[in-house]
């Protein structure tokens, strides 16, 4: 097992927006697929996963209708704060840079135990940080996990590199350009689930 550290707490990023005085009128939401399992697109286009059934059941009970706008990750912020959105919902992790720019719910997804941070890779010889000198490691643009694996870097002599979808890391993986992806263990599980020859 490759975990490396951390858990995952969840919140609905908001900017700018009251239950108190929003209509009933199109809320505009933001989300960003690919990051299974809170965010997918299913055979027929439609966006599918915990988040997006969480945000359906918030708006059914608050008598709103919602506009989906499908989005990279690391403009989500950014659009909210410029009012481009309502609010968003992409398995955001609150933490206090974020919080000084856009508002979050309360946490409605957290677990010390299950939502770990770990590394993806086809390499069985990477089991940990110990193992990454040297080696190349992809993450999701302006994610919690870019960050953690940055302020790693130096210490442990490895690059990060980001992309904007986890999908374009795991090719790079196949490819021999990168060495390990770094995701939580819903989302790595959800990886390995759909691609074979890679492991945890």
């Amino acid at each position: 097992m490759k975990k490396l550290f951390g858990f995952i707490a969840l919140a609905l990023a908001v900017f700018g927006l009251s239950a108190c005085n929003v209509s009933t009128e199109n809320i505009i939401v933001l989300t960003s697929s690919g990051y299974e399992p809170y965010e997918m697109i299913d055979e027929q286009g439609n966006l599918i996963g915990f988040d997006i059934d969480l945000m359906e059941a918030i708006a059914a009970e608050l008598g709103w209708t919602l506009e989906w706008r499908d989005v990279d990750f690391d403009g989500i912020l950014a659009s909210l704060q410029t009012g481009q959105a309502d609010l968003a919902i992409a398995g955001i992790s609150p933490t206090e840079a974020r919080a000084l720019t856009v508002d979050f719910s309360n946490v409605y997804y957290s677990s010390i135990d299950g939502l770990q941070n770990f590394l993806v890779t086809n390499n069985p010889a990477i089991n940990g940080l110990e193992d990454l000198a040297g080696k190349v490691i992809g993450t999701q643009l302006g994610t919690i996990q870019q960050e953690m694996m940055e302020a790693l870097a130096a210490e442990y002599g490895f690059t990060v590199v980001t992309r904007t979808q986890n999908a374009q890391i795991i090719e790079e993986i196949r490819n021999g350009l990168v060495d390990a992806l770094v995701v939580e263990s819903l989302v790595a599980d959800s990886i390995l689930a759909a691609n074979t020859g890679f492991i945890k």
